[in-house]
């Protein structure tokens, strides 16, 4: 059994293109190859946290440092990757002044160990059911986490500003567990994987500024996006739906300017 069961003009365009990203304006973000992702690791500082004051784990994640006046979001990626899928992601936001961190979680890209390590438990699972019973209990630690990792960006945020969480996948279930503990500014949802209490939790929140991001194939996240986007009652909310049946990171790569939006939207209600 596994060890956890015991408890991520010829040189105008090239100077558009600067002064672009200077000025954090929308950047045709699916042109950037994943390889390309990780060169804007050298505009992020790694940082290490700890999950709690008893626990010696560390959370590993890039933090982006933001402006005085805006804001603070946390990245979460989904649960078949690591927080380097969301680099660009990360990097669009920053670039809108926004206090960014980027969080592997628990088990996952750098915040690992050998009792905490999803890969580990892919290798020694001997049936699905054993390791669906692993992964259950690893992230049973991810709220916790969660908690630990909004206030570690609330030391970089001015007190007068709001966080916002970005959330794919399966993450977007503990994005709400989060909203249950701490008043977040808004929460964006790509794609979200949540079960019927999922929905019915997030129904019993203060209406949050939510922006649920869908595509029109992936049924699940298509039903669970539009069910919760009527449901809630802010008038800053907003659903977009796309074509096809990309979700996660790779629904966010194929869009121009998605990343953008996402940004505008989320500095426009932290930063207020």
């Amino acid at each position: 059994m596994n060890i956890l069961s015991q408890r991520t003009i010829k040189h105008v365009p090239s100077l558009l293109s600067s002064l672009m990203i200077a000025l954090g304006l929308l950047l045709p973000f699916s042109a950037y190859s994943e390889d390309k992702a990780s060169s804007l690791v050298s505009k992020a500082q790694e940082v290490k946290f700890k999950a709690r004051v008893d626990d010696n784990f560390l959370l590993a994640g890039d933090y982006y440092l933001g402006d005085k006046k805006s804001g603070g979001v946390i990245v979460l990626h989904d649960c078949k990757s690591d927080r380097s899928r969301y680099r660009l992601m990360a990097n669009g936001l920053s670039q809108q002044g926004l206090h960014t961190l980027a969080l592997d979680l628990r088990g996952y890209g750098d915040s690992v160990s050998s009792v905490y390590s999803r890969e580990n438990i892919k290798k020694s699972a001997k049936s699905i059911v054993e390791y669906q019973s692993e992964m259950a209990l690893l992230t049973s630690y991810w709220q916790e986490d969660l908690i630990a990792a909004y206030k570690f960006l609330q030391t970089k945020v001015d007190s007068n500003k709001g966080i916002a969480i970005v959330t794919s996948g399966c993450s977007s279930a503990y994005g709400i567990e989060l909203a249950e503990k701490i008043r977040l500014n808004s929460i964006v949802m790509i794609t979200p994987q949540v079960t019927y209490a999922d929905k019915e939790r997030y129904k019993n929140l203060v209406d949050i500024p939510s922006y649920f991001i869908t595509s029109s194939l992936h049924a699940n996240s298509y039903h669970s996006a539009h069910e919760l986007f009527s449901w809630n009652g802010s008038n800053k909310s907003k659903m977009q739906i796309f074509k096809g049946e990309r979700y996660n990171y790779s629904l966010v790569m194929s869009k121009k300017s998605l990343i953008g939006d996402i940004a505008h939207w989320v500095d426009f209600n932290t930063s207020k």
